[in-house]
């Protein structure tokens, strides 16, 4: 197997890779209106704090952002091996690993076991979409999802919202539609799969005193 291969598997794999699933049931795992609450209470940075000094929430954008450009560049040195990708490339460079980020979200709701719950995966979803879907969609849509989740704290908004803007965004301003399509089934998947098993999206947060 040659060494650009091998670059590629890797890539694909850590694409593929439901690492949240696996995170410690010592963590806290919070939804956005438990946090207002919390900061009600108490300090706001310091409710800050625990999210932002959670390592997981970095290594998942990081894990998005990577493995999504790796996989491009790879696939662009990989293209005139098929003839069939070839004559899809265009658009099949980025729904393909697209669907490796489904695969790995789907995986993540299906390991994960915490009573009730389910991890809102809005740093790697966000990352992959804005390195696989156009950024004149892209771009626009995840921050219109993120800033009203945050003005209305709901996690399940941001996923709500991102679906249907990136479709439209997709069929005005794209002329390949099919990435934007692709991306607006990974930000519905983790949403889908929470409702369909009954569980509150929540994100993992920083407990005081205690290492990321």
């Amino acid at each position: 197997m040659s060494l650009r291969w091998l670059l590629f598997f890797t890539a694909a794999l850590t694409l593929l890779a439901p690492l949240p699933a696996f995170y410690s049931r010592k963590r806290r795992f919070r939804s956005l209106q438990e946090l207002e609450i919390e900061r009600r209470n108490g300090s706001r940075w310091e409710m800050m704090k625990q999210i932002l000094r959670f390592s997981g929430h970095w290594i998942e954008l990081l894990r998005g952002l990577g493995a999504s450009l790796a996989l491009l560049a790879l696939m662009d040195e990989l293209r005139p091996v098929s003839e069939l990708y070839e004559a899809h490339a265009s658009w099949a460079r980025f729904v393909l690993p697209l669907a490796a980020a489904i695969v790995s979200v789907i995986l993540t709701g299906i390991l994960f076991h915490y009573p009730g719950k389910a991890i809102a995966p809005v740093a790697f979803v966000s990352a992959t979409l804005l390195v696989l879907v156009p950024p004149q969609v892209s771009v626009p849509a995840v921050l219109l999802a993120g800033f009203c989740a945050l003005k209305l704290r709901s996690l399940p908004l941001f996923f709500i919202i991102l679906t249907p803007v990136l479709v439209v965004l997709g069929l005005l301003l794209d002329r390949q539609i099919w990435p934007s399509v692709a991306g607006a089934v990974l930000a519905i998947a983790p949403l889908a799969h929470a409702f369909g098993r009954h569980r509150d999206l929540v994100i993992p947060v920083r407990r005081p005193n205690s290492g990321g």
